[in-house]
């Protein structure tokens, strides 16, 4: 009988190889300045986040621990954030986007006009979207509520990637920080 250790290689192989669903789910509450922030994979929560918004603090929380940062980001730091967003972009396959949400002015006229006015844009945004990917199914409900103040919105997607592509676009943009086209970004950002 053959071993099956053999079969180790190549479940990694095509771990590596096939791709790995997320599901994203992003909700901004206005009235509270947060947004909480979950990330499921295969239906397990993997990331829930609290992100309550101050001044020119963030404050993460999470079930166990809450932590403050300062936001500030390096020229490296913010480089290396573009270059992996470029690298990510032709890789990662978008499979849905759904886009909810709630407004009320406590004003049936206003919250009729904001709620059109959300939609119009929205529907712009969703629209650029299919146009770069038109595989992507999208959906658009945002849901007047003339009798109270709310601005809520949240959207789900659902996002797929191969851990390959995904380690090969870290690397890239790792090495990209090394290159001399970061000597010249670096240069023209201390010119700005």
């Amino acid at each position: 009988m053959e071993s099956l250790y053999f079969l180790l290689p190549l479940f990694f192989v095509l771990l590596i190889l096939m791709p790995i669903n997320f599901k994203i789910k992003t909700t901004l509450n206005a009235d509270k300045k947060m947004i909480y922030l979950s990330i499921f994979l295969w239906k397990f929560k993997l990331v829930l986040f609290k992100i309550f918004l101050n001044d020119k603090k963030v404050i993460l929380t999470t079930k166990k621990k809450k932590k403050e940062i300062e936001i500030s980001l390096s020229v490296k730091q913010i480089y290396f954030v573009e270059q992996l967003s470029n690298n990510l972009k032709s890789k990662t396959q978008i499979h849905k986007i759904s886009f909810y949400g709630k407004i009320g002015l406590s004003d049936a006229f206003n919250t009729a006009l904001y709620c059109a006015l959300a939609i119009s844009i929205i529907e712009t945004i969703l629209c650029y979207f299919k146009n770069r990917k038109p595989t992507c199914s999208m959906q658009n409900m945002i849901m007047p509520s003339y009798n109270k103040k709310i601005l809520l919105f949240t959207l789900y997607t659902s996002v797929s990637i191969t851990l390959f592509d995904l380690f090969y676009s870290i690397l890239i943009s790792l090495f990209s920080l090394r290159s001399k086209k970061y000597a010249k970004h670096v240069r023209k950002s201390k010119i700005s």
